[in-house]
């Protein structure tokens, strides 16, 4: 599975992929702290922006139980 993650500050964009949610948002929350906007793509194509992040966790670890 591949998270995206997309930042954006002043003229600065980036792009980063993670394989698991809590490393994807672990980085997010990070981009966030320093000034970035931030949004995660998880693998369906939902994004999420920093204020559900802990969605996309709760999201993540009821899959892994399935």
């Amino acid at each position: 599975m591949t998270f995206i993650i997309e930042s954006v500050r002043d003229n600065r964009r980036t792009t980063d992929f993670r394989s698991e949610a809590d490393i994807a948002v672990t980085l997010a929350r990070r981009l966030a702290a320093d000034g970035f906007a931030v949004s995660i793509t998880d693998p369906g194509g939902q994004v999420y922006a920093a204020d559900r992040f802990d969605r996309l966790l709760t999201n993540e670890s009821l899959n892994s139980q399935e």
